[in-house]
C-alpha cells in the first residue's frame, strides 16, 4: 500500500533590489520545522527581526532599540543560569584560548559578546536614519591593507576575501566597498521576510551582494568566475561546517573539521589570491584585520591557510565571533577543551 508523507507547505516570492548582482532572487520558504517550539532560536529570529525592522522604519532609532536593550539586559541577568548556552560557550573558549596563551575571563567575554551584538544593531539603525556618512568612521581599515587588496585585485584579476561569521562582518562590508570594488557572496535567510530585510540594509550600505541559497551551482560558479575576471574582490563567510562529500577537511582546535571548500576550489582554478580577514568589535568600533594572501592550486592547503587564521583570531578575540553560540561549533570547542594535554 502506498503511503503519503506529510510535506510542509511552501511559498515562493521573487524579490528585486539594486543591491543584488543579478537584480532579483526567488526565495522559496518552507514552513519552519521549529514552528511548534516557541523558544527555538530560529523562531525567535523569525519574529524578532521583522519586528525590529518595522520599529526602525516607523520610530526613532532610540525607540526601535528598546526591545534589543531589554533582550541584552535580560541575557546579562541570565549569566547565572548554569545551562545558559552562551555562558557555556564562553567558559569553554576561555579554557581553549588559555592553552594558546590568550587569557580571557568568561563573564567579561559574555558581556562583551552581548555588547558587540547590541552595538552592531545600533550601527545599523544609525545607518538607516543617518546614512553611510554617520557610521563609516566606526570601521577601521588600515590604508596599507586597503592598498594591498587593491594591488592584488589589479595584478591577479580578482581576490577572494575569506571571512568568518563575525558579529560585524556584514556591517564592515560598507568600509571595504568604499576602498575597492566589492561583491559580498552570502547565503541568504530561508525566509522571505528576513531576506527582504537583509536586502534593505545592503541597499543602504550600497554594497552589491550575490545571494546563493537555492541557486544553481553551475550558474553561480559561472557568475563568480566572471566577476573575478573583472578585478573585483569577493567576500564570503567560510567558517560554515560541512559534512558533505564536497567539504574540505582542515585542522582547527586540535581536531579535523570539514569546511565548505567552494571558495578554495574557485581560487585554485582561477589563480587568484585567497586573503583571510577578521572583524574585531569593541562595541560600536570595528577593526578589519587582514592576514597574508595565498595563491595555490592545492585546495586543502588554501583552506587550511584561512582556517588557521580564523582559529588564531577567534582565540584572540572570541567575543567578535558570532558562531561562538553555534551549537555545532560548541561541540567542537567542547571537544578541544576536554582534551588533556
Amino acid at each position: 500500500m502506498a503511503t503519503h508523507q506529510h510535506r510542509r507547505p511552501t511559498r515562493s516570492e521573487t524579490l528585486r533590489s539594486p543591491a543584488l548582482l543579478l537584480k532579483e532572487i526567488t526565495v522559496t520558504e518552507a514552513e519552519s520545522r521549529h514552528g511548534r517550539r516557541a523558544l527555538s532560536g530560529t523562531r525567535l529570529k523569525m519574529l524578532l527581526f521583522p519586528f525590529l525592522h518595522w520599529t526602525l522604519r516607523h520610530t526613532s532609532a532610540g525607540v526601535a532599540l528598546l526591545p534589543v536593550r531589554l533582550l541584552v539586559g535580560t541575557m546579562n541577568l541570565l549569566y547565572r543560569w548554569p545551562g545558559n548556552p552562551l555562558r557555556v560557550s564562553c567558559e569553554t573558549i576561555c579554557r581553549v584560548a588559555a592553552r594558546a596563551s590568550h587569557p580571557h575571563e568568561a563573564r567579561q567575554l559574555y558581556r562583551q559578546f552581548l555588547a558587540n551584538a547590541l552595538a552592531v544593531m545600533e550601527n545599523y539603525f544609525h545607518l538607516y536614519h543617518g546614512g553611510i556618512g554617520q557610521v563609516s568612521g566606526r570601521i577601521t581599515l588600515a590604508p596599507r591593507d586597503s592598498a594591498l587588496i587593491g594591488d592584488l585585485a589589479e595584478t591577479h584579476g580578482g581576490v577572494i576575501l575569506a571571512v568568518p561569521h563575525n558579529i560585524a562582518s556584514a556591517f564592515c562590508s560598507l568600509k571595504l566597498n568604499q576602498a575597492f570594488p566589492l561583491l559580498v557572496v552570502a547565503r541568504n535567510s530561508p525566509t522571505i521576510a528576513r531576506t527582504r530585510i537583509a536586502l534593505d540594509f545592503f541597499e543602504r550600505m550600497q554594497v552589491p551582494v550575490l545571494m546563493v541559497r537555492g541557486g544553481n551551482p553551475f550558474e553561480l560558479s559561472r557568475t563568480l568566475f566572471s566577476v573575478l575576471r573583472e578585478g573585483k574582490v569577493l567576500a564570503a563567510t567560510l567558517d560554515n561546517l560541512d559534512t558533505t562529500d564536497k567539504r574540505v577537511d582542515v585542522h582547527m582546535f586540535g581536531q579535523r573539521v570539514g569546511l565548505a571548500g567552494w571558495a578554495a576550489k574557485i581560487a585554485a582554478r582561477m589563480g587568484v589570491p585567497l586573503l583571510p580577514c577578521y572583524f574585531h568589535s569593541k562595541g560600536k568600533q570595528n577593526t578589519v584585520v587582514i592576514g597574508k594572501p595565498v595563491i595555490t592550486t592545492d585546495i586543502a592547503a588554501a583552506a587550511q591557510h584561512y582556517a588557521s587564521f580564523f582559529e588564531q583570531q577567534i582565540l584572540d578575540d572570541p567575543a567578535s565571533w558570532a558562531y561562538l553560540v553555534d551549537k555545532r561549533w560548541r561541540k567542537i570547542l567542547a571537544n578541544a577543551a576536554s582534551v588533556n594535554l
